[in-house]
């Protein structure tokens, strides 16, 4: 069973140096990290002297551990493709195996993508990487992947809960910026991250931890999930904040639910139910579509008997937690009910659904048949259906009945293997 791994930046954000930190704090080896020191100055050009050294702080109660880097470096801005040559440079000649290099390098091309789309630039090699290009940055992200490594965690799966971005302003190389800073936004809305505002007017996410989160997390959640916890580590940032303390959490465990979650997504969706008795059945057959029309996943209506045995229907829509609001209205304004109640689900979900077109032969004449596709996140096939269009048209094609199609077209791909063996 594969660990999972919650990364917890709905206290006060994260940076590279909070994430590295709290590997730390649970077991990551230091002296592995600390290679970096000769390392890294002598592939990336300018840096002089680099010493690393973890601490132990408390932050507003709560031990953590914290990096202090001291480093020496002439003053110089570098672009995308020389951050990306010197990280490759860095993780060849250091003890990382190919999925802790693949780490370090899809984050320093995070940053540099951002950087290049927010600037405009065509070439994205030749974008300047301004503050993110010090040597702190190629600290925090390879500095990272070593710990990932020697915790054994590299290929968990690893989950955010919402991201505190901070507010207010932070003077950047072209000026002052509104925080989140541009590049942050960037990563995080790219891979559909949840985050929140505030709670101070500081800046609490940085480029490089938006980048860590963005290269690594599978998932964004709500809330902690069903886990077996194993270990917890705290790391700090380097500054003391007013009522909050500057640390990020990441917690390690066990999923022991009867689902491998490596194989299934799973996602929160929210029930949106409401109970009439006195609605005619085109109203009902009208909200019934206008629901799916506002992207409802599915709509089911149920009969029951309510009060004074009276016939009823309770409609019940199953929706993303953002469509609660829409459809709570559209149900008060289309039923005249007088409340509708809602409840948030975790549910799984098959990942990967495709729609591929196969050709059948049935009565020496070729047809083509939509199939749904269903697989997991390893790729296995689980659910193969084919279009009741498709077998509609084939069955009015060739006078036979519709099951009888059905039945032919199921035994035809099967014995050709042309789904299962995808």
């Amino acid at each position: 069973m594969k660990k999972v791994v919650v990364l917890d930046p709905s206290i006060a954000g994260i940076s590279g140096d909070m994430f590295l930190s709290a590997l730390v704090s649970f077991g990551a080896n230091i002296d592995k990290i600390k290679v970096l020191e000769d390392v890294v100055p002598k592939y990336a050009e300018g840096v002089e002297k680099l010493e690393l050294d973890f601490i132990d702080v408390v932050k507003r109660g709560i031990k953590a551990k914290s990096l202090r880097i001291k480093v020496k470096e002439k003053h110089r801005y570098r672009t995308g493709r020389e951050m990306i040559e010197i990280t490759r440079n860095i993780c060849s000649n250091i003890d990382l195996n190919d999925n802790a290099k693949n780490f370090a390098l899809r984050a320093i091309e995070i940053l540099v993508e951002a950087e290049s789309s927010i600037h405009g630039d065509i070439d994205l090699y030749t974008t300047h990487m301004h503050e993110l290009s010090s040597a702190d940055t190629f600290v925090d992200v390879i500095g990272s992947a070593i710990a990932l490594q020697t915790l054994d965690l590299i290929e968990s799966h690893f989950i955010s809960l919402p991201i505190a971005i901070g507010g207010g302003r932070i003077h950047c190389t072209h000026g002052l910026y509104p925080v989140p800073t541009p590049a942050t936004l960037e990563i995080l809305k790219k891979v559909k991250a949840k985050i929140v505002g505030g709670p101070i007017e500081q800046e609490l996410t940085t480029p490089t931890g938006a980048a860590i989160i963005a290269g690594i997390v599978k998932e964004f959640t709500e809330y902690i999930p069903s886990i077996r916890i194993e270990s917890i580590g705290y790391g700090a940032g380097s500054r003391d904040l007013k009522d909050l303390p500057n640390i990020l959490r990441i917690i390690v465990g066990y999923n022991d639910t009867k689902f491998d979650i490596e194989d299934l997504a799973s996602e929160d969706i929210a029930v949106i139910e409401t109970d009439i008795d006195d609605v005619s059945g085109e109203i009902i057959g009208h909200i019934f579509n206008k629901l799916m029309e506002v992207g409802a996943r599915d709509v089911a209506i149920v009969p029951l008997y309510m009060k004074k045995n009276r016939p009823g229907y309770t409609i019940r829509v199953i929706a993303d937690l953002d469509k609660v609001s829409e459809i709570a209205r559209i149900l008060i304004d289309e039923l005249g009910t007088l409340g509708v109640r809602y409840t948030r689900y975790r549910r799984f979900v098959v990942p990967i659904r495709e729609k591929r077109i196969i050709d059948v032969e049935i009565k020496g004449t070729k047809y083509p048949v939509v199939f749904k596709i269903s697989k997991d996140l390893k790729g296995n096939v689980l659910v193969i259906k084919p279009e009741y269009e498709s077998l509609k048209a084939i069955a009015q094609a060739t006078g036979l009945p519709l099951r009888t199609i059905r039945d032919l077209v199921y035994r035809m791909i099967k014995d050709r293997g042309e789904v299962y063996g995808m």
